[in-house]
């Protein structure tokens, strides 16, 4: 153990020993490096400078419409610019016809710029927790930078504009034509409403007549409630008045005196030649119509014809109501006809209304679009790009600092290179 620490520490001395008495290797090493870094970044290599244009997505597409069922939401479907994400701006923003375009009016071929340099030039930042987007272009030029940023930026909101006039055309010439297409539909259902309104016994005239019979009706049924409690009043007062008559005589006999009678006591007088006086205290015996017996025959013929007449009434009431239900049952189906009828063309009118005020106001909507920049209206140019004062590139001390460990590194490397290979020399002079 002791010996293969001191053999360890054996090894440890040695390396370091080496690195001792290579150290003037070390240090021009790492001084050469030094040098050639200072050079280049100071003397060679070019400054580069950073200009930023920072965009602001509005997400004004999500207010333009709100989606609806029906025709509306169809065509909102077809007028609304597709909704674009933060990352969808970025990935277009550097598409080639962008960058084309821009290269084409800085005139960038002049500088030996082409679409693949250029868009290794952009670089895009999304700021966290924001619809901030920032066009971040790097050069030589400050001034070069500057314009590339701040033309992107505009290229591309005109970029997103043009996109959307051509959707809203498109859109716009297909509402045209089926806007007249509507037109027609809805002359034509209109038509057919005012054909089927001038016909006779519409549903407004149906529910009159129902209603006529119904209130018809009611009466009819009240009357002939009225009728049968009549019916029954009479018919319990003709009960009540032929039990009195079975219990009253038609006839009354009746005991007076002779001289109580003047005419009677003159005609036997006149037959007999009796005075006055002689037939005084004769009674006679009479049968005399009894008037209570009359008068209850004649009320219970008045009754009997009450009652003939109030029967004859009721029943004809019951015809009435049962007539007048049949011919209602009729007009409520004809009524329900009409109503299903009606109910269909005005929905057709309605549809047909609806359909065509859809495609008005929705081709209105897309002629605004047409007319407004809608690219400004879903992004635009929050802060346009200044010359930098300060270049960002070539981080001079970062490359020392780089180059003075990269130095280091070699310089040991070589260290130990040639210690080893002297090394090797002499076990291999000792050996031979």
């Amino acid at each position: 153990m002791e010996q293969q620490n001191q053999y360890d520490e054996i090894s440890l001395r040695e390396l370091i020993e080496a690195l001792l008495r290579q150290r003037k290797l070390i240090i021009g090493v790492t001084l050469a490096c030094l040098l050639t870094s200072f050079v280049v970044s100071f003397f060679i290599l070019d400054p580069v400078y950073e200009s930023k244009a920072t965009l602001i997505a509005s997400g004004i597409s999500k207010q333009l419409t709100q989606q609806e069922e029906g025709v509306k939401g169809f065509l909102d479907g077809m007028v609304q610019y597709p909704e674009m994400s933060i990352e969808t701006y970025k990935q277009q923003i550097n598409n080639p016809h962008v960058l084309q375009q821009t290269i084409d009016e800085l005139k960038l071929d002049q500088l030996k710029i082409t679409r693949r340099s250029l868009q290794n030039m952009v670089s895009l930042e999304n700021i966290k927790d924001t619809n901030l987007i920032n066009i971040n272009v790097t050069y030589t030029d400050k001034k070069v930078a500057t314009d590339i940023a701040n033309t992107i930026a505009k290229k591309f909101t005109e970029f997103v504009s043009n996109n959307a006039n051509i959707q809203y055309t498109k859109s716009s010439d297909f509402m045209k034509g089926q806007l007249g297409l509507e037109k027609e539909n809805l002359d034509q259902v209109l038509v057919e409403y005012k054909n089927y309104m001038a016909k006779p016994r519409g549903k407004n005239e149906l529910e009159k007549e129902v209603d006529s019979k119904l209130e018809l009706i009611t009466k009819y049924k009240t009357d002939l409630v009225d009728a049968q409690i009549q019916e029954k009043k009479i018919s319990a007062a003709l009960s009540v008045a032929e039990n009195a008559l079975t219990n009253t005589p038609d006839k009354m006999t009746l005991k007076k005196a002779l001289s109580d009678d003047a005419y009677l006591a003159q005609v036997i007088k006149d037959d007999t030649g009796k005075d006055a006086k002689e037939l005084y205290g004769v009674q006679v015996t009479t049968e005399e119509t009894n008037e209570a017996y009359i008068e209850l025959r004649k009320q219970i013929d008045l009754l009997k014809i009450e009652l003939a007449k109030t029967s004859s009434a009721k029943n004809n009431l019951k015809n009435l109501v049962s007539s007048m239900q049949k011919e209602l049952e009729n007009l409520q189906v004809n009524l329900a006809e009409k109503q299903h009828e009606e109910q269909t063309i005005t929905q057709k009118v309605e549809i047909a209304q609806n359909t065509y005020n859809a495609f008005v106001e929705k081709f209105e909507e897309t002629r605004i679009a047409k007319s407004s920049t809608i690219g400004d209206l879903t992004i635009s140019v929050l802060s346009a790009a200044v010359e930098p004062l300060e270049p960002v590139g070539p981080r001079k001390m970062l490359n020392m600092a780089i180059a003075g460990v990269l130095g280091i590194m070699m310089g040991v490397f070589l260290a130990f290179a040639r210690e080893y290979w002297k090394s090797s020399a002499v076990t291999n002079k000792k050996v031979a």
